[in-house]
């Protein structure tokens, strides 16, 4: 049968063994930084600045707002950019981008600034959108990014 202290033995080798040691290695990952390699540093800003380029060049403001035209080469680019930076596909993106223009600051607003400073920058894409992001999205013409081969493409 089994002790008391064995038990306890056992639950503790768990822990350490275990699933529960995966949420430490993000922070001994934190910890190791200042004594990361240079080329570590240099991917991780190369990185960066790839992945939010296809966020605000790409998903921003050429799909959501057609703020200008593209040729095929630069979408391309601009859609792997986008996909670099995990942020959804290009058309829920857009939609939601879109979205949350037209209905600002209220429950269909996907990253609504009244939920917080967190959820409004990063916690949206963390959490399940509100019924009414997907109602609202629906009810808005989206022609033109099912017309644009790259971005179906990139959903896929």
């Amino acid at each position: 049968m089994w002790c008391k202290e064995s038990l306890k033995h056992l639950a503790f080798q768990y822990i350490l063994n275990g699933t529960e040691k995966s949420h430490y290695r993000p922070l001994y990952g934190l910890i190791r930084i200042p004594w990361s390699h240079p080329l570590t540093w240099l991917w991780t800003i190369f990185y960066y600045i790839f992945s939010a380029v296809g966020i605000t060049a790409g998903a921003h403001r050429l799909w959501s707002h057609r703020s200008y035209k593209a040729k095929t080469p630069l979408r391309i680019l601009l859609a792997i950019m986008n996909s670099a930076a995990l942020q959804n596909d290009i058309l829920e993106w857009s939609r939601d981008h879109r979205v949350h223009h037209k209905y600002s600051e209220t429950d269909a607003d996907p990253h609504n600034a009244r939920r917080g400073f967190f959820f409004s920058h990063i916690g949206w894409l963390l959490v399940r959108k509100h019924p009414d992001v997907a109602r609202k999205g629906k009810q808005l013409d989206m022609s033109d990014l099912y017309a644009d081969k790259v971005v179906m493409i990139q959903r896929r």
